[in-house]
């Protein structure tokens, strides 16, 4: 996934010596020497050298070296550090750049191995707004005080108005809510709390086309213009075919986006509300695809628009008829659709940008529902991780399909791809991840179906959640590790 400038986050796995009798602020603070160090001589090698076999299956030395290079020397050296306070094996500093101040964040595991090495915009407790973050988290267990350190973090990082947490942990399920559904109206997000979830309606997409499959309506290595009108040209390059597989797995040669998608915007905060069927078919009627279909992955919102309109025409059905009859009504997932009921609509939390101004919903068309059109509440989200872990209950049919999306159909040594699931590796495990946004709302899913953890972030803000929900993730992965 994509990490931004203003907040890193590297997974380091170390092997410190003599750190055995020393406390974990001890610890910590050994590690944070070494780090600031190798950071002031900018010795990348050196920094590399830290790292372990799990965090280079994760990022490749050359990666490595970009990401420092560009990202974290050109700060200047660290003129001064302070310790601003502990949670549950995590210590977070000032630390004072040449050109900015951040906050460092380190967490060592039970072994003295750094698992946890971020950066974030460092913010003053003095200039912070004196109104509580409002939160319905008990700070009760260990699990409540990290997940508040990660969530306040991102609070923090104004503009966000509300976020939604939800986990899922050996079987139990647990629910945070932090802000405000609504700018000023004192009502904390719960698990009921409806969002947008932008991309990661890709995933239903996918596994609505592994029923597809399964039922005989399509096939994974049919021609995409088979199911097209006869006037779009066939979609090749020097004779390779576009496929059904391909669609889902972003490796079609279809572009993100429709070269004329701008040309065909009437309202601005609702782009995709006015692109029709017929932009679409015109857009495909004098695309040239430039490379070999299924050579190369491009992340291409149009490419699973075009699936989910295939689907929806195979089955005579709206993408929200598929949705609510395929997935979401023999999952138990009752909130989980493309419009919102009337009776809904004050669950519905009011969408902001990354500047704080409100964007309001996206309602995307038909012809991108399957790219991004879905809205759940991370109850609902937890209930369709349980079910891709394999849980029982789920019906057979909807079983397989979703195991048909956890296969790899795609590898070119950096990007693996089932079919709408992204792979990452953690600590030699699958995690199975994507997000999403829209104009006021983020969003983040990642399952490690070995482990049986689950972690879902929903945000109506545009402020992306990846890093918290990684974070979230390598912590609980590391208690599963300590057998909790």
């Amino acid at each position: 996934m994509k990490r931004s400038a203003s907040f890193l986050v590297f997974l380091l796995v170390t092997d410190l010596v003599g750190l055995g009798q020393k406390t974990v602020q001890e610890k910590n603070d050994s590690v944070f020497t070494l780090v600031k160090r190798y950071l002031n001589e900018r010795a990348v090698d050196s920094l590399y050298s830290l790292t372990g076999v799990g965090f280079r299956k994760q990022i490749t030395e050359e990666a490595f070296r970009n990401v420092s290079n560009n990202n974290l020397f050109p700060l200047g050296e660290i003129k001064e550090s302070s310790v601003i306070k502990n949670a549950d094996k995590i210590t977070f500093y000032k630390v004072v750049f040449l050109r900015t101040t951040l906050t460092m964040i380190t967490g060592l595991d039970s072994v003295g191995k750094l698992f946890a090495f971020a950066f974030q915009p460092y913010v003053d407790e003095s200039d912070r707004k004196t109104s509580a973050i409002g939160s319905d988290n008990p700070l009760a267990s260990a699990q409540d005080k990290f997940v508040d350190s990660v969530a306040l973090g991102y609070m923090r990082r104004l503009p966000p108005v509300g976020l939604s947490v939800g986990i899922l942990r050996a079987g139990k399920t647990s629910f945070y809510g932090y802000g405000e559904t609504v700018k000023g109206n004192g009502k904390i997000p719960d698990a009921g709390t409806l969002f947008e979830i932008g991309s990661i309606s890709k995933t239903f997409t996918a596994t609505m086309l592994g029923l597809a499959v399964g039922e005989g309506k399509v096939k994974l290595d049919d021609a995409v213009n088979l199911y097209l009108p006869d006037s779009i040209p066939s979609l090749q390059y020097e004779g390779k075919v576009a496929t059904i597989r391909m669609l889902s797995n972003h490796t079609s040669g279809i572009p993100r986006m429709p070269w004329h998608f701008q040309a065909t915007v009437v309202n601005g905060k609702d782009p995709y509300a006015s692109y029709t069927m017929s932009d679409l078919y015109g857009f495909l009627r004098e695309l040239k695809l430039g490379r070999a279909p299924g050579s190369g992955f491009e992340y291409s919102n149009a490419a699973v628009g075009l699936l989910g309109t295939i689907l929806q025409k195979q089955y005579g059905k709206s993408y929200e008829e598929l949705l609510l009859s395929l997935v979401a009504g023999p999952l138990g997932m009752d909130d989980t659709r493309v419009n919102i009921r009337r009776g809904d609509s004050a669950r519905f939390a009011s969408g902001y940008d990354d500047k704080g101004n409100y964007n309001g919903p996206w309602n995307l068309s038909a012809a991108f529902a399957g790219a991004g059109a879905i809205r759940s509440t991370v109850r609902d989200m937890l209930k369709y991780a349980a079910a891709e872990m394999g849980e029982p209950g789920v019906p057979g049919a909807l079983a397989r399909a979703m195991q048909l999306t956890q296969t790899e159909t795609f590898h070119d040594g950096h990007n693996r791809i089932g079919l709408g699931w992204i792979f990452l590796s953690s600590g030699g495990d699958d995690i199975l991840f994507h997000n999403g946004g829209t104009g006021g709302y983020r969003s983040y899913i990642g399952i490690n179906v070995k482990k049986r953890i689950a972690v879902v972030l929903l945000s109506n803000c545009g402020i992306g959640v990846d890093d918290e929900g990684a974070r979230l993730m390598e912590w609980l992965e590391e208690q599963a590790l300590s057998g909790f």
